[in-house]
């Protein structure tokens, strides 16, 4: 019989509140951002919305294998501080992009997200290829949403 591991419940619920703390911040500021230029090639509100999700769920399943099979690694508190610090990055991210409206700010997080994932995808990589597979997209998806931010910095 195998024993319940509360980290089965507790990383996926602290991924859903990052996600919901991103989401509430976006929300915020959703009205401002249909009134600014966007670029011709901005995904509508559903993709990104998909694609968010996806991340999220891949982003979980990386901690978790991180989590069960490393946890008594010599880095394994440094990795773990890089998926806390992507979350406040995230999360931050949506509070200066939609609620304070400050697109150079955010530019400069998003550069700050990119290194905590090129570190975070490196530290992983030497524990499990896997995790650090499960965290490419994520790394597309954030390098395009900062060129797009700098794009809807540089139109408005």
């Amino acid at each position: 019989m195998t024993r319940f591991k509360p980290n089965f419940f507790f990383i996926p619920l602290l991924v859903i509140i990052t996600a919901s703390a991103s989401s509430y911040f976006a929300d915020t500021g959703r009205s401002w951002y249909r009134t600014i230029n966007l670029p011709a090639w901005t995904p509508s509100n559903s993709v990104m919305v998909l694609i968010w999700t996806v991340i999220f769920i891949l982003t979980s399943i990386s901690i978790l294998i991180i989590w069960n099979k490393y946890a008594s690694e010599k880095n394994f508190k440094m990795v773990i501080s890089l998926f806390v610090m992507n979350a406040l990055l995230i999360v931050g991210w949506n509070v200066l992009f939609f609620s304070h409206q400050m697109m150079g700010f955010a530019f400069i997080q998003a550069m700050l997200l990119i290194f905590d994932l090129l570190f975070l995808v490196l530290f992983i990589w030497r524990f499990s290829r896997i995790a650090a597979y499960l965290l490419l997209p994520y790394s597309a998806w954030i390098i395009f949403s900062t060129v797009l931010t700098l794009n809807v910095w540089i139109l408005n």
